[in-house]
């Protein structure tokens, strides 16, 4: 009777992990004078996880509000680079509250990838663990690029939103 309880209990830990909502605040790493990396908390994205699925709301001086990607979908396996960096990609930029929204021309287009959890493996974890230490935010959980035209336009260190960044 109770192997049985035990092994019902395990069995339902992978569900309950992926049903926990998961909630980060990604602060813009923007460049200084120098080109020397920056934090600026000004310009941010709130990521959230519900049921396995990425939901944005994006805080940038480029848009006159508050953005979300209205389509996140898992990458495709096609040997890319993007595919090595990024577990989500996101798409459709529309207004967080469903109303017009305006923003610099190169807005227009952009799409984001989300990165798998920034853990030992990733391929991108000692950069990312250096890059965090150096800004003395130490390694984020994730992390959210936006780009245009193919060329990244905002680079975010993502921390658990329980935790805030210090």
């Amino acid at each position: 009777m109770r192997t049985t309880a035990l092994l019902i209990c395990l069995l339902a830990l992978p569900v309950a992990a992926a049903t926990t909502p998961q909630a980060y605040r990604c602060l813009h790493i923007g460049q200084g004078a120098q080109g020397e990396r920056v934090v600026d908390r000004d310009q941010y994205v709130d990521l959230s996880y519900e049921r396995g699925e990425a939901r944005t709301l994006i805080h940038v001086n480029s848009a006159n509000r508050d953005l979300r990607f209205d389509s996140c979908v898992k990458t495709a396996d096609d040997g890319s680079n993007f595919h090595g960096w990024f577990e989500t990609e996101c798409r459709k930029l529309v207004a967080a509250e469903g109303k017009g929204f305006s923003a610099d021309p190169f807005m227009i287009g952009a799409y984001a990838g989300i990165s798998p959890p920034v853990m030992p493996g990733y391929s991108m974890y000692d950069a990312l663990a250096q890059a965090g230490a150096a800004l003395g935010l130490g390694t984020p959980a994730r992390t959210v690029v936006i780009y245009s035209g193919r060329k990244p336009q905002y680079d975010f260190f993502c921390y658990p939103a329980a935790e805030p960044a210090k």
